[in-house]
């Protein structure tokens, strides 16, 4: 059986110490660049049952998958860049990696929350500069900490929360007080939420529902002084509402881990706009979580291969033509 690892750019997957259990089942390849045009791409995965994509870097759409008659199985890390609906039509199963990042996401959230109140990346730039510049911060202790999404990423910020001091309350489209009470918040209103929080933060899935959630009209709502984090996918916040508040002084500060599916528009206005702490879709990037996804994704294509398919997002496509036998 041909395996393909598509894109292991940082040589995480090689060097989790995964790759062996692989190799007993198949003809392991990896690629440690990503693919630059689609003909490379189709040309790695030419008779390939199982395809390995890592972390949203490779784009797998009809016409790819379609081109692709072996192809069975797809082990993705996150299936953001992959056509779904395709695959399942085709009979090509697609698996992720269910939280293996949620402890690296959550430990992130207050990093940056951390550097935005206490202004440490500011000062820290202008010691570089040569320049003694000591500014104010905020306490954490005794805020009103708010979580617009309390899902797996949003409870792991919750929980870690009292740590600080901080005071916990959530809203969420399908949240119940009973799941808010177990990962230590408060229900509240969506108003509530907005305008209560000393520090919001935005965990919401991204679907057509939330799309600009966090719009112009919402951001009004916000105290002056309070400060908004953002470790959710790219269009779920209006980046050029926030920049626009932020400029007109009506937020106090924002954090962003810039969540694309590629590098960020270099035109985007958040990349300008004052008071703000921003990352590079880092959230998820540490050393264990890379450790755990790669274990986990081997767990599925085994688990695949045995016949148990598990952490499959298109169960359909298990029933699909490429299935049979």
């Amino acid at each position: 059986m041909k395996i393909v690892v598509c894109d292991d750019v940082d040589g995480a997957f090689r060097g989790s110490g995964e790759l062996a259990r692989l190799e007993a089942v198949g003809t392991v390849t990896v690629y440690n660049r990503v693919a630059e045009t689609r003909g490379a791409l189709l040309d790695r995965l030419r008779a390939a049952a199982v395809a390995v994509a890592v972390r949203d870097r490779t784009v797998l759409d009809r016409e790819m998958l379609t081109a692709l008659p072996e192809l069975r199985l797809i082990a993705s890390t996150g299936p953001h860049r992959i056509d779904l609906k395709a695959a399942t039509e085709l009979g090509v199963v697609v698996t992720t990696t269910p939280g293996t990042s949620t402890a690296s996401v959550g430990e992130h959230v207050f990093g940056l929350i951390l550097a935005l109140a206490r202004q440490i990346t500011r000062t820290d730039q202008a010691l570089r500069l040569h320049r003694w510049e000591p500014a104010a911060g905020l306490e954490l202790e005794g805020k009103t900490l708010g979580i617009l999404g309390l899902g797996r990423t949003g409870g792991a910020v919750a929980r870690r929360a009292p740590a600080f001091g901080l005071q916990v309350i959530a809203w969420g489209p399908t949240l119940t007080p009973e799941r808010a009470a177990a990962s230590g918040a408060r229900m509240v209103s969506e108003e509530e939420l907005f305008r209560t929080a000393d520090i919001l933060s935005v965990h919401l899935r991204r679907s057509e529902l939330s799309r600009n959630f966090v719009n112009a009209a919402r951001l009004a709502l916000m105290k002056p002084a309070a400060l908004l984090i953002d470790i959710s996918w790219a269009g779920i916040v209006d980046r050029q509402a926030l920049a626009a508040a932020l400029r007109a002084g009506r937020l106090a500060g924002a954090a962003l881990d810039l969540c694309d599916t590629g590098p960020v528009d270099m035109q985007d206005p958040i990349l300008d706009a004052p008071r703000t702490v921003l990352t590079p879709h880092l959230a998820w990037q540490t050393v264990e979580s890379y450790q755990r996804s790669a274990r986990v994704a081997v767990d599925s294509i085994l688990a695949y291969l045995k016949g148990s398919p598990v952490n499959v997002v298109n169960a359909e496509a298990l029933k699909g033509p490429r299935q049979a036998g």
